[in-house]
């Protein structure tokens, strides 16, 4: 069977609405009944495929199904707590790819932008279960300051403000202990460009989230040559043109990164993209 990158979905231009009031079920953000049921309901649809193929996948390790079902309902249950900005079919996309290579030494799963927390928890949990660690790169503060304007593959135009999707350090520390594995979860606070050139690696399984362009290419060119044979490093930026067009830069690769350009699954039709070394 093969990876769940496989059930990535194509990105599809999400609608542009004002803000939202209470449903019917009163308010819909984080902890209500609105959220728990909305669960419930992408469970049953848009994740579905995605959650089967988890609790059927053939993994190193034995990982018996109360075990899988245990952990999907330990994600739905931070889903319905904390604001994620993700989706269950993307987050078990690396849950899948972390627990391909469990057992492995020095098992090293790596974070970039928590915002809140919720990634950072769940991927604790499945990082731990691995035999693994995660280390969690965010500033705590948000999207740093910049000029970049960016527009989505549909052509709509998007700014990232500073300080956007900030999570304090205390309530993700927080999120973790509450939700995740702590004792496997070492958070890195400060800019990418201050914290990852210290990190010695090795990496095996990683997940960016960081949304703007020079953050993207400060990640990759620190984390992107430490990845071990069979590893992969996902964006959730993939819908971004600026993002893939630094992608599809063979130059950026050899000349930035020092590597030969990699294989990457879904350019210019995904979100979620899964970027694996060259010859992998």
């Amino acid at each position: 069977m093969g990876s769940l990158s496989n059930t990535l979905p194509s990105w599809i231009p999400g609608r542009t609405r004002g803000r939202r009031g209470p449903s019917r079920f009163g308010t819909r953000g984080p902890g209500s009944l609105y959220r728990k049921l909305k669960s419930l309901e992408l469970l049953a649809t848009r994740d579905r495929r995605a959650v089967l193929s988890f609790l059927t996948a053939r993994y190193p390790l034995e990982l018996p199904l109360h075990e899988r079902l245990g952990l999907v309902r330990r994600f739905v249950r931070t889903t319905d707590a904390v604001r994620c900005y993700h989706t269950q079919v993307e987050i078990l996309a690396v849950v899948d790819a972390i627990f391909r290579l469990a057992g492995r030494p020095e098992l090293t799963v790596v974070e970039a932008g928590a915002a809140k927390g919720a990634s950072s928890a769940k991927l604790s949990l499945v990082a731990a279960r691995a035999g693994g660690r995660l280390h969690v790169f965010d500033s705590f503060r948000g999207i740093p300051p910049n000029d970049e304007q960016h527009t989505r593959l549909d052509g709509s135009a998007v700014h990232f403000r500073a300080g956007a999707f900030a999570g304090r350090l205390p309530s993700v520390k927080r999120v973790v202990e509450r939700f995740g594995a702590p004792q496997v979860c070492e958070l890195h606070k400060g800019w990418f460009e201050e914290t990852m050139p210290g990190f010695a690696g090795p990496v095996d399984v990683a997940l960016l989230d960081v949304d703007l362009l020079a953050s993207t290419r400060t990640c990759l060119v620190h984390l992107f040559p430490k990845v071990r044979p069979g590893g992969v490093v996902f964006t959730q930026d993939g819908h971004l043109r600026a993002i893939v067009e630094l992608l599809a830069d063979e130059r950026f690769w050899r000349d930035e990164v020092r590597v030969e350009p990699p294989v990457i699954e879904g350019l210019g039709e995904r979100k979620m993209l899964a970027i694996r070394p060259a010859g992998a």
